[in-house]
């Protein structure tokens, strides 16, 4: 697996935050899909399956242990989007 750069975890970190923030404030299928979207990126980044753990490994990778929002963390894993579904 390649190890993504710094600025491309912390991008795809801010996608998902601002899919996220955007969801909760008006969900549409549009925001949905973009929360979607941004798990699998960050999954696929960090070569894990459920979002949650992603996270997690993107902090380790960057050295930030513990600093994704708690609110945030919380949240992670209560919708089934936030999953991915394996074949």
């Amino acid at each position: 697996m390649l190890t993504p750069g710094p600025q491309d975890l912390r991008v795809a970190m801010a996608r998902y935050a601002d899919a996220r923030i955007e969801d909760a404030r008006r969900s549409t299928e549009a925001t949905t899909r973009a929360v979607e979207d941004a798990a699998y990126t960050l999954c696929v980044m960090t070569g894990t399956q459920a979002v949650e753990r992603a996270l997690l490994v993107a902090d380790n990778m960057l050295g930030m242990r513990g600093t994704v929002s708690p609110a945030l963390r919380r949240s992670v894993g209560t919708r089934q989007d936030d999953r991915l579904q394996t074949a």
